[in-house]
């Protein structure tokens, strides 16, 4: 039996709730929308700042409720239909979970011995996996520049799989003023570039932030004229142009942190 009280949500509340996917009512309110079972589960564990969640009855593991009630989380009932009013994906798992979104200033980041750098990446795919792939290879810190998918983006908390738990995540207005502080502090600054040298021959020094641009326009010309070196990964490119930013960043992301272990 359920621990937590049988409130349904109100209409106004859930107004308030659907207009977070909304990257004004975000900054607004201050917190954001995680969905499905294994992201609000990983939130939950994380002990992430959780508000409420939302519970319909085609949720896929209802114990979650539970769960989130002793996390502090206010609880509350749903029907399918208003749910998929707010939800992002086409089948929704049932659970919809609002959480305060966590505070670290680009000024905090300059202290963090590894930084990975967003400039101008707009898919939030791609934004979101980058994210994931820094948490699991022990990256401290994810910044973007103000050209990039927010981080708290539906899409983006979903592709990251949880991974926004585990990073500091920022937004900078000038990235190439942040870098400069950064270098100040005898840190190094990297960029993934296909005139850049190879990764597999790269050694690369830490402290260090590594930067990746967009797949569209590479990096912004403000970026790369502040960084130290580039680094690319070499291929066979026929009719390919590139790698797909999430998938470089990847490959990048795995040699650039070896060294921090």
């Amino acid at each position: 039996m359920s621990r937590y009280p049988e409130k349904k949500v109100s209409e106004k509340r859930r107004k308030e709730i659907t207009s977070l996917k909304e990257s004004k009512y975000r900054d607004r309110h201050d917190a954001f929308l995680v969905e499905g079972a294994r992201s609000v589960r990983a939130a939950l564990t994380a002990r992430a700042d959780v508000l409420e969640l939302l519970i319909a009855p085609s949720a896929v593991d209802s114990s979650i409720g539970d769960e989130a009630a002793r996390a502090g989380a206010q609880v509350l009932s749903i029907s399918n239909r208003e749910l998929s009013r707010i939800s992002n994906v086409s089948v929704s798992q049932g659970l919809l979970l609002v959480a305060r979104r966590k505070r670290v200033s680009p000024e905090d980041m300059l202290f963090r011995k590894s930084v990975l750098i967003l400039d101008g990446i707009q898919d939030p795919g791609n934004v979101g996996t980058l994210v994931r792939t820094a948490a699991w290879f022990g990256v401290e810190a994810v910044l973007s520049g103000p050209e990039t998918a927010d981080f708290f983006n539906p899409k983006v908390v979903r592709a990251s799989m949880g991974g926004i738990w585990d990073v500091d995540l920022a937004t900078s207005e000038s990235l190439s003023s942040w870098i400069s502080s950064y270098r100040e502090l005898d840190a190094r600054i990297y960029a993934a570039d296909l005139s850049g040298e190879s990764v597999y021959d790269w050694t690369p020094a830490h402290p260090s932030a590594m930067v990746i641009g967009s797949e569209a326009h590479g990096l912004s010309e403000a970026v790369r004229g502040a960084i130290d070196s580039s680094v690319c990964i070499p291929g066979v490119r026929r009719a390919t142009q590139s790698l797909n930013a999430a998938v470089a960043g990847g490959v990048i992301i795995s040699a650039w942190v070896r060294g921090l272990r």
